[in-house]
C-alpha cells in the first residue's frame, strides 16, 4: 500500500536532487516488494487494474 503524502504535490521541488533520491529509494522498495515473487507481481498487477482476479486483462488493456 503506498504511504499517503506528507505535503501536498504542488510544495514538492521535483528538480532537487533530495527528491529525486527519494523517488528513486521509493521506487526500489516498490520493485523489490512487486518482484519478490510470482504472487506478489501478480497482486500488483491486480491493484493496478491491469489483470482481474482470475488472471485475464481488463477491458482497458485487452
Amino acid at each position: 500500500m503506498v504511504k499517503p503524502r506528507t505535503r501536498p504535490t504542488s510544495e514538492l521541488n521535483f528538480n532537487s536532487r533530495e527528491t529525486l533520491e527519494r523517488f528513486r529509494k521509493a521506487a526500489e522498495a516498490f520493485n523489490d516488494r512487486a518482484t519478490k515473487s510470482k504472487a506478489a507481481a501478480r497482486k500488483v498487477l491486480v491493484d493496478e487494474g491491469i489483470y482481474t482476479k482470475a488472471g485475464k486483462l481488463t477491458k482497458q488493456y485487452s
